[in-house]
């Protein structure tokens, strides 16, 4: 590998990419922040019941019907952006529809829209028209597109939405884990701030226990060994 030369054309290639590269997982980050917050508000308004580390419980009654309402918003969203929009080339008034190239020019759309909408029942099967709409959408006999893409447009929306879905719950679990977990070790560590005067009283009062010293080592071992973690050497 240390020997390998990779030409100076190839470097230079390499180094746009990395600059590109390096904008879209940021402009990404950027653009999923406020997302994230918004949805984090909603789930918290929605009161929602959680599970032992913090995280939602998405298969509750309320985590399912959350999941429920939104996907089909977030599928009509997807769909709507011109990104989804296949041009084609057709054949006539027919149920024929031949990729674009230099002999066939665009002058058909197939919309994400319709995509997602289109009611399967009402176009020829892919066995009776293999450049039909129907293996535009849901893929050809092979399960490609008669463009060569390796999945037909109707699932491929269908797909990417359950990966916003499963991309939303994670940053809100994530979010929620961390939370707890940090609640966790500041309570820990505070156990003798938040003890101490009540020990003092109980002491003053009459009350038999350990000294302010031996309390406080005592909490401090507590965190030590609730956290998983080394004793400070005295």
């Amino acid at each position: 590998m240390a020997n390998f030369v990779i030409s100076s054309a190839v470097q230079s290639w390499l180094d746009d990419i990395a600059t590109a590269a390096a904008q879209a997982f940021v402009a990404d980050r950027r653009g999923w922040e406020p997302v994230s917050v918004a949805f984090s508000s909603a789930v918290q308004a929605a009161d929602l019941p959680v599970t032992a580390d913090g995280s939602v419980d998405w298969e509750s009654e309320g985590g399912k019907a959350v999941i429920a309402y939104i996907s089909p918003k977030i599928l009509s969203a997807l769909a709507a952006d011109m990104f989804y929009d296949v041009p084609v080339h057709r054949v006539g008034s027919g149920d024929e529809y031949l990729p674009v190239d230099a002999t066939h020019d665009a002058n058909y759309l197939i919309t994400g829209s319709f995509a997602v909408t289109a009611n399967l029942n009402d176009l020829a099967s892919v066995k009776d028209r293999p450049l039909g709409m129907k293996a535009w959408l849901r893929g050809g006999a092979n399960g490609m597109r008669p463009d060569g893409e390796p999945i037909g447009l109707r699932d491929l929306i269908n797909n990417n939405k359950d990966q916003v879905v499963r991309r939303l719950k994670k940053k809100e679990n994530e979010k929620r884990q961390a939370a707890s977990k940090k609640d966790f070790v500041d309570k820990l560590l505070d156990v003798y701030k938040s003890l101490a005067k009540s020990r003092d009283k109980y002491e003053k009062e009459g009350g038999v226990c350990v000294t302010d010293a031996e309390f406080k080592t005592l909490c401090l071992e507590l965190a030590d060994k609730a956290l998983k973690r080394k004793a400070k050497k005295s």
